[in-house]
């Protein structure tokens, strides 16, 4: 995974990190600049599935829009106290009306417009303002403001009221790396229109802070980079499952479950993650990470890990010297050997809660 600034800031996973990081109640002097939070702002949703409103998709099949019926936004973000909600989407690179990352947008300008309470399915009272923001590298604001204006003129000709488009732009300056929103997302989430820095960069470390996600299969990523996703989540994973055998007193039979295993691994935003497609895909990651480790274990400890449906593995330590032969074979299990392109097929418990 790149480390350089230029190059992060067109990585949607990057992006997607960032923004989540600028939300956070960190304390003064922290690595990132909490700018969202230190005005109102905090984590709303994670990937939430919304859903076009079924009259404006019917008007918009009859005027020959092309929608996408339900549509995730990257992250929801909301100023509760005001009624300020924004629809969050992480793009590396503008695109043209006709494309089929228009169809997306569409659908999210209209989330994001005047029936957005209906479509977040909260009370109109509790919202007064929502938009619509892209995170984009500031090289591509140009593009994508002039195709923004388009969608939204498109969308506002048929009737299907569309919200307020706006963009955060990512840039570099000499020592950090900023934020520099447009006019509507400096007013809407009480920015300063100039670049405002909110990560440092040193010559001699890795700008990317601590992932909240390592993965998301819903970002447009490379072969190359969702494959090193993939590694670091199970590092993760790994991580959890070792942790939890240390603290173990044996004999006992030690319970791992499967959303309590993703949620430590993603530092509790797996429980905020609300798109049901991601979370099928997610536990399946986990089944596959957790066969693999059951059958290396096999081999050195038979019989203590199993897998109990629909989602526990239960890890039986008989005594101190077993408890340390399991440590043993865990901390030498390899992430990067792990066949990380292989796709675990749904089964009957694959269904969410």
């Amino acid at each position: 995974m790149t480390c350089k600034p230029d190059e992060l800031i067109r990585d949607p996973l990057f992006q997607l990190n960032a923004f989540l990081w600028m939300a956070q109640p960190l304390p003064r002097g922290a690595d990132v600049e909490p700018l969202l939070y230190r005005r109102g702002f905090a984590v709303w949703a994670i990937a939430p599935l919304l859903t076009v409103p079924p009259d404006l998709r019917l008007r918009a099949q009859e005027r020959s829009v092309v929608l996408q019926a339900s549509v995730s936004p990257d992250v929801i973000v909301a100023k509760k106290a005001e009624g300020r909600f924004a629809l969050v989407e992480c793009k590396a690179a503008s695109f043209g009306p006709a494309s089929s990352t228009a169809e997306q947008a569409r659908s999210l300008l209209i989330a994001g417009g005047p029936r957005c309470a209906e479509v977040l399915a909260i009370a109109t009272s509790t919202l007064s303002e929502s938009v619509l923001a892209f995170v984009v590298p500031e090289d591509q604001l140009e593009g994508f403001a002039t195709t923004l204006e388009t969608l939204g003129g498109e969308l506002s000709n048929a009737q299907l009221s569309p919200g307020p488009p706006c963009l955060l732009g990512l840039s570099l300056l000499p020592k950090a790396i900023a934020v520099r929103p447009d006019d509507k997302a400096a007013a809407f989430f009480g920015l300063h229109r100039r670049p405002t820095p909110f990560i440092g960069i040193d010559a001699e470390t890795c700008p990317r802070p601590l992932y909240f996600i390592p993965y998301d299969p819903d970002l447009d990523q490379s072969p190359a980079e969702k494959r090193h996703c993939k590694r670091v989540l199970f590092e993760r994973l790994l991580a959890s499952v070792v942790a939890a055998t240390g603290r173990a007193i044996p004999p006992s039979d030690l319970v791992l479950e499967r959303d309590r295993l993703l949620n430590d691994a993603m530092f509790g935003t797996y429980a905020n993650w609300q798109n049901p497609g991601a979370r099928r895909h997610m536990r399946r990651l986990c089944r596959e990470f957790m066969d693999a480790v059951m059958s290396s274990l096999e081999q050195i400890v038979p019989g203590a890990l199993r897998f109990e449906p629909p989602g526990e593995w239960h890890l039986l330590v008989g005594d101190d010297q077993e408890q340390g032969r399991v440590l043993n074979a865990l901390t030498r299990f390899s992430c990067e050997d792990l066949a990380v392109g292989a796709r675990v097929e749904p089964e009957l418990f694959d269904e969410d809660d």
